[in-house]
């Protein structure tokens, strides 16, 4: 066998098997991004989700040392508590917006599920102020048109569940006390 020919054949056998370790890769790699990616994500949700609880934390650290912001509005307050006042609902309504861009508009539906019944809590708690002409401009438009279209500004769309399974809302009238009317 001529020495050219014994060189071309194992030429031949290296370069399969390069093609298969290459088509090997490719698979390898076709798979392994969308788990990185999905696994990235994860991890993003848990850090995001963590620093949302310790930053209601601190929210609710503040409420505990200062009891004057745990009431809204002015009345009784001193100056002094008014402009304290003032300051924690622009830092709440900023947590609150928070949670609108990461599980609401980044549709996570993980931290949506957890997150959504804070934000219309304390949008709720916190309504006049927002709604306050001085305060329109501290938001993005956006996300003021969306607390006002998902009613967070009112009261729950859902009935509150008791511990009995019954809501908490009005009762309906029995059908004897009907029949009276």
């Amino acid at each position: 066998m001529h020495p050219v020919h014994f060189l071309s054949h194992w030429n031949a056998e290296i370069l399969a098997l390069a093609n298969l370790f290459i088509a090997l890769g490719t698979v390898v790699l076709a798979a392994g991004i969308p788990w990185s990616i999905a696994v990235s994500r994860r991890d993003q949700r848990d850090t995001f989700y963590a620093t949302l609880d310790q930053t209601y934390f601190e929210i609710q650290k503040l409420i505990i040392e200062n009891p004057h912001l745990g009431k809204v509005g002015h009345e009784g307050k001193t100056p002094e508590q008014i402009a304290q006042y003032d300051a924690f609902a622009f830092m709440t309504w900023n947590f609150v917006e928070s949670i609108y861009d990461y599980a609401i508009l980044g549709n996570d539906d993980v931290l949506r599920n957890t997150w959504e019944c804070i934000l219309r809590y304390e949008a709720r708690r916190h309504a006049a102020w927002f709604q306050e002409p001085r305060n329109h401009d501290k938001f993005e438009e956006g996300f003021r048109e969306w607390i006002v279209r998902e009613e967070c500004l009112t009261a729950p769309r859902r009935p509150v569940r008791q511990a009995n399974g019954r809501g908490a809302g009005k009762q309906r009238p029995r059908k004897e006390n009907l029949r009276r009317r």
